[in-house]
């Protein structure tokens, strides 16, 4: 049977115990601190740091504040235009650029298969138009060139020279 410690007793041992936490969170972010740095030494490129520029929205990966998505932008870098230069035509600041760039870099491969999967998107939504509308514009030059015979028709009609 075990007795009921004394409260000078419970107040040693309380103050062993948070001693011994204190010491076993020194401990912990010691390693934490270790491990981070370690990932750090492995990680290819730029340290990372927080990044208030770069945002997801339905639209895909876009400059926060604003409808420019990160693959306008990987256009332009893709058109040989120099940073500056993108920078400039975006209006973005050396710090927004920044952050742009280096979430390229961190999220390479999610990145230029998003990019990837746009340009698709976007050259088959172009074929669906350019054929959807081809009908309508085959109509739209058909009645300018049966516009234009009945204008020849008539210059000639009434001798009357216009310019087309």
């Amino acid at each position: 049977m075990r007795q009921n410690p004394s409260p000078q007793q419970v107040n040693e041992r309380v103050s062993q115990l948070e001693n011994e936490i204190r010491r076993l969170q020194g401990e912990l972010a010691v390693l934490r601190s270790q491990k981070l740095v370690d990932a750090l030494l492995k990680a290819d490129g730029p340290l990372p740091r927080e990044n208030h520029t770069v945002i997801r929205t339905e639209q895909g990966l876009t400059v926060k504040g604003t409808r420019l998505t990160l693959y306008y932008i990987m256009d332009s870098i893709k058109e040989n235009n120099s940073l500056k230069n993108v920078r400039d035509i975006y209006e973005l600041t050396d710090e927004e650029m920044l952050d742009i760039l280096d979430y390229i870099h961190l999220h390479k491969e999610e990145v230029e298969k998003e990019y990837q999967q746009i340009v698709k998107s976007s050259e088959n939504n172009r074929e669906y138009w350019e054929e959807k509308n081809r009908a309508l514009m085959d109509k739209t030059y058909q009645q300018r060139e049966a516009v234009l015979a009945k204008l020849r028709e008539r210059q000639e009609k009434y001798h009357a020279h216009y310019k087309e």
